[in-house]
């Protein structure tokens, strides 16, 4: 019985580590379609937030991208503070790791909108400090 239950949890965490993968792949997708389609989409809903500044040009292109990956870079944080150091799959932090996707694809929508809240100028020194870490 304790070894069906460690294999069901192994395969979980194992499930967990593509699904994380996958919830990668598609936000280097979408900081890709910020990057160079986004504008003449979904201008008409991004104009009016106020941190995008005039013709919402502040919320697309390379400070799209910025915003985008601090929102990824927000959930993947978070993620890794609240499942560092788990070493079992008994553990609570192990469930936190390969369940909970509901409240996770929450926490991953907020942590992408949170950063089309914060001002340029924030975005624009969050980048050149991604800069420096991406070397």
């Amino acid at each position: 019985m304790v070894d069906s239950d460690y294999g069901v949890e192994r395969k979980k965490s194992v499930e967990a580590r593509y699904y994380y993968g996958i919830i990668f792949l598609i936000m280097n997708l979408l900081t890709w379609f910020f990057r160079d389609y986004a504008q003449t989409l979904l201008l008409p809903c991004l104009h009016y937030i106020k941190v995008c500044g005039n013709e919402g040009e502040q919320c697309f292109h390379s400070l799209g991208v910025l915003r985008l990956s601090l929102g990824c870079y927000i959930f993947f944080l978070v993620m890794f503070l609240t499942t560092v150091k788990t070493r079992k799959l008994c553990e609570a932090r192990n469930s936190w790791h390969s369940g909970w996707w509901g409240l996770k694809s929450i926490l991953l929508l907020v942590s992408m909108a949170l950063p089309f809240l914060l001002p340029s100028q924030f975005v624009q020194i969050y980048g050149e400090i991604a800069r420096i870490g991406a070397g």
